[in-house]
């Protein structure tokens, strides 16, 4: 095993991850980007723009779709192939700590906070 060096952000990485076919690695941060590289020879193949604090991401098994949890925007669904944002959902809190595809990745689930009543 040998130590990795990826650069791409400029703020703490908040979460790391592969792919199902581990031939792609995701890192999100404080920068309002998330990054992909290719993991054979670690270059950086795309970046998403969030536009808001990103905490943390998932793919699809396919690789097809990339699911951010913007902080204060609510999740944000993009391409990975041409990096196209296709889908924004506000959530009804203040702030979006969590979002993950289910198994079959039909489906998402999204932990936020409530607002203050």
């Amino acid at each position: 095993m040998q130590p990795i060096y990826l650069t791409g952000h400029f703020r703490p990485v908040l979460k790391v991850m592969y792919n199902y076919d581990g031939d792609l690695l995701f890192t999100c941060s404080d920068d309002k980007t998330v990054c992909m590289y290719n993991t054979y020879v670690f270059e950086r193949k795309g970046i998403f723009q969030i536009n808001d604090s990103c905490k943390y991401i998932d793919v699809t098994k396919d690789s097809k779709y990339l699911i951010a949890a913007a902080v204060t925007q609510g999740v944000k669904i993009f391409d990975t192939k041409n990096g196209d944002m296709v889908a924004a959902m506000p959530v009804p809190g203040p702030y979006c700590k969590q979002v993950e595809f289910s198994f079959s990745d039909k489906y998402f689930c999204t932990v936020y906070e409530e607002r203050d009543r």
